[in-house]
């Protein structure tokens, strides 16, 4: 199975197909792959079906580039991201999947806190810049009005210092009128 190729050809634009991923450790109905997101020479794959925590608690997959700004590198799993409290079964962390720069964003639209109100966590690489480097993390977003069945985490997306995270079946201006909560670093200062 060599390289394939895609031709745009309108453009002309081509695009190679360079390697396929896996998760290391994938079994039978993972769902590796449900959600992605790369910046860089670092990509983050959601998992929502695996089962590491309980029945489809699901989770994240980090893999970084073999050779830093080579297009033509292989990649390595190098994290693999679940919730710290252990995630309950049925939560699908890993449902959404942002990354920019040091920090990944995992959404969990099927947290229960209340039922199917979600969550988001946010990780960041212990050591910035370096691509072996592992991943902690550090806090975990909930909507401050979240109610059941909102899914918050649904999507999200980070640039910088802001997270957005979706909760398409928000109630807000009606039934599952859905919403978007945006957040920011705290200022170390306050």
């Amino acid at each position: 199975r060599g390289l394939r190729r895609l031709v745009q050809t309108t453009t002309g634009v081509e695009y190679l197909q360079r390697v396929k991923l896996t998760a290391g450790d994938g079994v039978f109905q993972d769902i590796f792959g449900n959600s992605v997101s790369i910046d860089g020479d670092t990509m983050v794959i959601g998992a929502v079906y695996d089962d590491d925590n309980g029945v489809n608690s699901g989770s994240a997959y980090v893999f970084t580039r073999n050779t830093a700004g080579n297009l033509t590198s292989g990649w390595t799993q190098v994290a693999k991201l679940t919730a710290d409290a252990g995630g309950p079964a049925h939560d699908k962390f890993g449902h959404s999947v942002s990354i920019d720069a040091d920090t990944v964003v995992i959404g969990v639209r099927e947290d229960d806190d209340p039922a199917n109100s979600g969550s988001a966590y946010v990780f960041t690489r212990d050591t910035p810049g370096d691509l072996t480097s592992n991943w902690t993390q550090v806090a975990k977003l909930t909507a401050g009005d979240g109610a059941v069945n909102d899914e918050f985490g649904n999507s999200v997306s980070i640039d910088g210092d802001t997270v957005v995270i979706g909760a398409y079946l928000d109630d807000a201006n009606g039934t599952d009128s859905g919403s978007a909560y945006v957040f920011t670093l705290a200022c170390p200062d306050g």
